[in-house]
């Protein structure tokens, strides 16, 4: 078969590898003037049989004649079925992909092209190699999500056609938490954000994007660590209007790990290791005091909610210092504890959880406290 009737894009993330056959089938697309030439079949698979319909409506529609002459183009986006999955095992399933597989090797690009997006797959199988083999195969797999995401960036940067200042991309990546998704929705508000004029810089995501990963409550906290004690009590009503049986417990979760990494960057700060500021540390300040103190902490190596050092360094500098200058090592100290007592309220007032964080900020900023 020549080469170039089939694309194959696998990654270790569903989200990359769509993102990357979307562009592959648009640019198919271009010079197909029939639209019922072009057709894209979901083929995310919960049991065997989703499987044999998937492989049996993409071998239909690439041997559809075009009307009109030319080619088909066909993309099977969301493929689950290639890994080491229970949708993968099985007589039905095998069967299927041999025909399949059979079908592929012998399709010509002068009359079809198929292209396949595929997540997750299994590297190891026979299945996995054979497509390989006939096709053009992109496999966008990363050991590092951070390097993954920041590839992302920078190829929908330069679809949107916005420019990253130094440092950006790492910037956004940290922010989101290395996902996909995010990093990419986030990018096309900043490129709205900038309109062209001027690249998007570390202070606009800063700004800008939220910390992805407390979803719900980021207003809550942000407005809480800004001192803003209208702003907190009005994200707490909002929050709880939305959602009546909301718990209390993921809020004091997330407030209580983030004191946590706030007492830490303050102690930093009051030692001289950092500079006292509500403003993000300098380039490079959080690095040498990790290489200073890092190794102190038990299992120094590992990731954690807890150790200041497991952080990304730019989230810890950027995003975490400026609130732990706003406050002095005492008052994070106790605040800590109001959310320890918050806890024992929760567990002695059941139903009471809005009232109890209300009276916890309202403890916790006011001037008195």
């Amino acid at each position: 078969m020549p080469k170039g009737a089939v694309y194959f894009i696998t990654a270790d993330d569903e989200f990359i590898a769509s993102n990357r056959a979307r562009e592959i089938f648009d640019a198919e697309s271009k010079n197909v003037s029939d639209e019922m030439s072009m057709e894209i079949i979901d083929c995310s698979a919960v049991k065997a049989s989703d499987v044999s319909e998937a492989c049996s409506r993409a071998i239909s529609a690439a041997s559809t004649v075009p009307l009109f002459g030319g080619k088909t183009v066909v993309w099977m986006r969301g493929v689950n079925f290639l890994g080491d999955n229970r949708q993968s095992k099985g007589a039905e399933t095998d069967e299927a992909l041999a025909k399949f597989v059979d079908f592929i090797s012998r399709l010509s690009p002068e009359n079809a092209v198929l292209i396949i997006s595929a997540s997750p797959v299994d590297r190891r199988k026979k299945l996995f190699k054979e497509i390989q083999k006939i096709s053009i195969c992109e496999d966008l797999q990363s050991k590092d999500p951070s390097e993954s995401c920041l590839q992302l960036i920078g190829r929908e940067s330069e679809k949107l056609g916005v420019r990253l200042g130094h440092g950006a991309a790492e910037a956004l990546a940290a922010t989101v938490a290395n996902n996909p998704r995010m990093a990419v929705l986030e990018l096309e508000k900043l490129a709205a954000y900038v309109n062209g004029e001027r690249p998007v810089s570390e202070g606009d995501i800063s700004e800008m994007v939220p910390i992805f990963g407390e979803g719900d409550f980021f207003d809550i906290s942000n407005n809480f660590y800004s001192c803003n004690l209208e702003g907190v009590l009005s994200a707490l009503h909002r929050f709880f209007f939305a959602n009546k049986n909301a718990s209390a417990r993921p809020i004091l979760t997330v407030l209580q790990k983030q004191n946590s990494l706030l007492i830490q960057i303050r102690s930093l700060m009051d030692s001289g290791e950092l500079i006292s500021s509500t403003s993000p540390q300098p380039r490079g300040a959080m690095e040498g005091a990790s290489e200073k103190f890092g190794r102190y902490f038990e299992g120094a190596g590992d990731k954690s909610s807890y150790n200041i050092f497991s952080q990304n360094a730019w989230y810890a500098g950027s995003k975490l210092a400026p609130s732990a200058g706003r406050f002095h090592l005492k008052k994070l100290f106790d605040i800590q504890m109001s959310l320890a007592r918050a806890f024992e309220e929760l567990i002695m007032r059941p139903g009471a959880d809005y009232q109890v964080l209300r009276d916890m900020f309202v403890r916790c900023l006011s001037k008195e406290f």
